[in-house]
């Protein structure tokens, strides 16, 4: 298993008894520790990803952003469209 451990140990997985019981887990294949040793790495992450996303504020002193989280979050068709709601929540205060 030393060249899977050095290529393990290569992506960032420096713990050797961490690697080499990953590995054994997976009958030594590389990709199944890999996956094997991401995955708590990569909790938060998803985590946050699918976190429902925050409301919108519509007092944003940056309009671009605002209009960019409008298009990430919202089923709006195109930038015009999502400058229209932005301005529309700005003059109904919402």
């Amino acid at each position: 298993h030393w060249p899977q451990l050095r290529a393990l140990s290569a992506l960032g997985f420096r713990e050797r008894r961490e690697a080499a019981a990953a590995l054994q887990r997976n009958g030594g294949d590389q990709w199944g520790a890999l996956r094997e040793l991401q995955r708590p790495r990569l909790r938060p992450f998803l985590q946050r990803l699918w976190r429902p996303p925050g409301a919108l504020d519509f007092e944003c002193p940056d309009q671009q952003v605002l209009v960019r989280r409008i298009l990430a979050t919202l089923d709006v068709a195109s930038w015009g469209r999502a400058l229209l709601v932005a301005s529309l929540g700005r003059e109904l205060g919402l």
